[in-house]
């Protein structure tokens, strides 16, 4: 038994000690002269043979067991007594008998696309059935795995799931069951299309149309200065006062322009909407109505558009005070100047004509 060179010699103890000669070699032929010696290690079970063939004479009361010539270690080999016995340093490189060695971890071997795991040579760094390591398959839940610098990661989904929180763990954990660009209702009423966000859908309202609705779901109605959707009418004074959509008119004598594009109107019919006239009395002043027959009161002069009864869709009240003395119609979007013209200039208050707008 040896052990490495850089070792110090192990002291085994026996509880007897056995000598004799070998006879033969088992085949026939005489075997060279060789002492040899049984060492029982007591309860460990095992026994000890030293062969001493090469070693040749010791010298009396004396016993080389260590195998090396120049080692000078004996002991007294005394017939049946408990004797010890010094196991000596080997040559390096040699090993302790019944120590089992760990195996050495086996190291792909390199090939062109990186390293080869079986027959096929691989990159470890992307593929996914050898993820990092030989034979690491990847998978993942309803998705096409693949394996990104080593790391398995979600490829793409299969059809009818979606990925949402990006977890490796769950895979494609989201079932798709929107339809993208589907008609739907939105929120305000308008007629939609579905947008898919995350599994779940969303109808997305239109864009805002000239047709007295909220289209978009902002609240507003029309707004945006949509083209031709809105006329403004601007306010005069002069001979009483003028409302009219004709600018140049507004500015001509006897009026003096006082507020450019004061409110709005529709140039066109829209739900909800009523015709708006201008008419004009026999003395020549001016009033707003929606009545056809100018409430038996004159003509109609032109049609400006069209106003709503009620305050729908953003309209706001314009307000009309009458001037008996003058036969001046007045109209304004003000409270307090309302207000001002009943109780201090000696207007009737006539109410609500009708609902304009503020803006385009």
């Amino acid at each position: 038994m040896r052990a490495a060179a850089s070792e110090r010699p192990r002291r085994v103890w026996g509880e007897g000690v056995f000598a004799g000669r070998a006879q033969g070699d088992g085949r026939g032929r005489a075997a060279p002269s060789a002492a040899w010696f049984v060492v029982s290690l007591g309860a460990l079970g095992t026994w000890l043979v030293v062969s001493l063939g090469a070693l040749g004479a010791c010298s009396e009361g004396s016993l080389e067991v260590d195998g090396l010539a120049d080692a000078g270690q004996t002991r007294d080999s005394g017939e049946g007594e408990v004797g010890e016995v010094e196991v000596g340093a080997a040559d390096a490189g040699e090993r302790d008998l019944g120590v089992e060695e760990e195996p050495e971890p086996e190291v792909p071997e390199a090939c062109e696309a990186g390293v080869r795991c079986g027959a096929e040579c691989v990159d470890l760094s992307a593929d996914p059935l050898n993820c990092g390591l030989c034979s690491r398959t990847c998978v993942v839940a309803s998705a096409q795995a693949s394996c990104e610098g080593g790391e398995c990661a979600v490829g793409r989904c299969q059809a009818g799931f979606l990925d949402v929180d990006g977890a490796v763990a769950n895979g494609c954990e989201v079932e798709d069951n929107c339809e993208a660009g589907a008609a739907c209702e939105a929120s305000c009423g308008s007629a939609g299309a579905m947008a898919c966000e995350g599994g779940a859908g969303r109808c997305v309202p239109p864009g805002e149309v000239c047709n007295g609705v909220d289209d978009n779901c902002d609240g507003a109605c029309d707004e945006g200065g949509l083209g031709g959707c809105r006329a403004g009418v601007h306010r005069a004074h002069g001979d009483g006062h003028l409302y009219t959509t004709d600018l140049g008119a507004a500015g001509r004598s006897p009026f003096r322009l006082e507020s450019q594009d004061y409110f709005f109107i529709y140039a066109q019919p829209v739900p909800g909407t009523r015709p708006l006239f201008l008419c004009r009395k026999g003395d020549g002043k001016r009033f707003l109505t929606s009545d056809t027959a100018c409430e038996m009161a004159g003509g109609v002069e032109a049609q400006l558009g069209f106003w709503a009864p009620e305050g729908s869709c953003g309209a706001v009240p314009l307000y009309r005070l009458y001037h008996e003395p003058t036969s001046n119609h007045f109209y304004t979007l003000s409270a307090p100047e309302r207000d001002n013209a009943r109780d201090n200039l000696g207007y009737r208050d006539e109410g609500i004509g009708g609902y304009v707008w503020r803006s385009r």
